[in-house]
């Protein structure tokens, strides 16, 4: 193929990595008459849809032919699996309960107070576990400073633009979509953001909403943002060589959740089949309607047996064997757990209300804390770029270099266990004062010296008075009368 293979996907804005996954490297498709969204990113788009629709339950519409396909192989008439189990939408919460469920803590040189308050104000702590979320069901989270404020933006909006000789990096990030819907409710625009380091370019074009065509741009202008950086910023999950998006949490086990599905549908099934009583007995004991011309059984009647051997009016109790089928379902929730990387966070619900230490919790937690901790790595620069940025549009000083962020598990810390090990360690000494012990209860400086000063009282009018031994010959010299007597 050689180079002109090379330069011919290069002109045209789309650039095929070595396994062939096709991604944007210049603004063409956004020429008039180009189709929106651009073809390469159609599978993607469709992935993020099909994942939203799995995190909103919506199980038996996604997988409807599915089903109904498992129905036909196993010749069964009813393929509406309605009961749904939605692990996707457990995944991604526990995912952002490991990493963020329990806000970080941040540190800076300067004025963290006053940065923690903005943080505050902005529902920072929310944007962020909402990111967490978009990185599990769709494998990015994506982030844009509007002002002086933050907002999220959808990742089936965000198209970037990749340099065409490193197509890891990014050079633009587009986000687009479109707008103004026409009295049938179909979209008349596409609104278009072009961010590039320090600006952002906004554009509107006409839209023909039967075909995705775009039509002609209507209107562009430029608006500068005095960052160093992207307005638009991206969280990611695991990455690999060949692409710049992160793989999402979903793929890898939407066959099994979609089995277990459907074997808890045949179970239950059968179970209904079976719910309503049957009966065996004398054709003696039938009654015959002259209205419907049916015989039925009057179980209001008394039937009486003249020998013991005839045959008795009783219920026919129905032995199913299921046992084959909740072994498989075992073993696929086994499945489940290990490529989720949840294991007891899913088996137990986090200790399935068992008394236990911090210690065990933890270790019962090692699976969902590694795979916490590897996103936290993966992200931790974009977290405190979000941070820094934040902070620059506000007017607070923050610096990159100096700002830390230590990310929490989000499990209980076992106090008395700390406690132990550190008195341990030190040989049975204090290993904090009194003030630091009042302040790790959230008090104030001002609420601490309060109650320590509450305490020196109490002690002081709880403590007996001392008496002292009083000497008579206090006050007399040795030269006195009575001196050397004895």
């Amino acid at each position: 193929m050689g180079w002109s293979w090379y330069a011919g996907l290069a002109a045209s804005g789309l650039m095929s990595n070595i396994r062939g996954i096709i991604m944007l490297t210049n603004l063409n498709w956004l020429n008039e008459g180009a189709t929106y969204p651009p073809p390469s990113e159609k599978k993607r788009i469709e992935r993020y849809r099909l994942h939203e629709q799995l995190f909103l339950s919506q199980h038996p519409k996604v997988w409807e032919d599915v089903f109904r396909e498992l129905a036909r192989r196993h010749k069964k008439n009813d393929h509406q699996a309605e009961t749904v189990i939605n692990y996707q939408q457990l995944l991604s919460k526990k995912t952002a309960d490991f990493i963020c469920g329990e806000p970080p803590t941040l540190e800076t040189e300067d004025d963290t107070d006053k940065l923690e308050r903005l943080l505050d104000q902005l529902q920072w702590h929310t944007r962020l576990y909402e990111g967490f979320i978009d990185v599990s069901r769709y494998g990015n989270g994506v982030f844009k400073l509007i002002g002086k404020r933050l907002t999220q933006v959808s990742p089936l909006y965000w198209f970037p633009i990749v340099d065409p000789s490193d197509l890891k990096t990014i050079i633009q990030h587009v986000i687009a979509y479109p707008i103004t819907p026409d009295k049938d409710g179909n979209m008349t625009e596409l609104y278009v953001e072009v961010h590039e380091k320090g600006k952002i370019e906004q554009r509107i074009y006409g839209y023909r909403a039967d075909n995705g065509e775009i039509g002609k741009l209507k209107s562009q202008k430029v608006e500068r943002t005095n960052l160093d950086d992207f307005a638009v910023q991206v969280l990611t999950n695991v990455t690999h060589s060949g692409d710049i998006y992160g793989i999402d949490d979903y793929a890898i086990i939407n066959s099994i959740v979609a089995k277990i599905m459907w074997r808890l549908h045949c179970a239950d099934t059968i179970l209904d089949k079976h719910s309503e009583p049957s009966m065996s007995g004398p054709s003696s004991a039938l009654e015959y309607d002259e209205r419907t011309g049916m015989y039925f059984l009057n179980l209001g009647n008394y039937f009486q047996r003249n020998k013991t051997d005839d045959p008795d009016v009783s219920y026919i109790t129905w032995d199913g064997n299921l046992e084959a089928n909740f072994k498989e379902l075992d073993l696929l929730f086994q499945q489940l757990y290990t490529l989720t990387e949840m294991g007891q966070a899913f088996a137990e619900g986090g200790g399935g209300g068992e008394a236990s230490s911090g210690t065990a919790l933890k270790l019962r937690m090692v699976s969902p804390r590694i795979k916490a901790a590897r996103l936290t790595a993966i992200n931790a620069a974009a977290v405190k770029q979000v941070v820094a940025l934040l902070a620059k549009v506000n007017g607070i000083s923050v610096d990159y270099d100096t700002l830390s962020i230590t990310w929490n598990d989000g499990l209980p810390d076992d106090e008395v266990e700390e406690v132990n090990t550190l008195t341990t360690a030190t040989g049975g000494k204090a290993i904090m004062s009194q003030y630091s012990a009042l302040k790790r209860r959230g008090l104030t400086d001002e609420e601490v010296e309060a109650e320590l000063e509450q305490m020196r009282q109490e002690q002081a009018a709880s403590s007996p008075f001392p008496l002292g031994v009083v000497d008579q010959n206090a006050g007399t010299s040795g030269d006195g009368p009575g001196a050397g007597d004895e």
